[in-house]
């Protein structure tokens, strides 16, 4: 299973949410949702695409939580890593 957590510097929620996946035992990437949104060189690879596909799809608040490439707001990653669907 491989999780991206896409957030902002200075969000809390993103904070909270790199904090709870380390308690979970959870290993995880960070990638600055700044960057994700700025058209760049390789951005068909890095999970742009995903992170907007989401956010534009679900309007997903801070942090965007990628699971295996798939898109979800903190609580719904939350819900799927806790119940052992990822």
């Amino acid at each position: 299973m491989i999780i991206e957590v896409c957030g902002k510097a200075g969000c809390a929620i993103c904070v909270a949410a790199k904090e709870k996946l380390s308690l979970m035992g959870l290993s995880f990437t960070e990638s600055d949702l700044a960057a994700k949104i700025e058209l760049h060189e390789g951005w068909r690879t890095d999970g742009t695409v995903a992170v907007m596909a989401g956010h534009a799809d679900t309007n997903l608040g801070m942090p965007i939580i990628l699971i295996d490439g798939e898109a979800f707001s903190y609580p719904d990653a939350m819900r799927k890593l806790r119940r052992g669907d990822a």
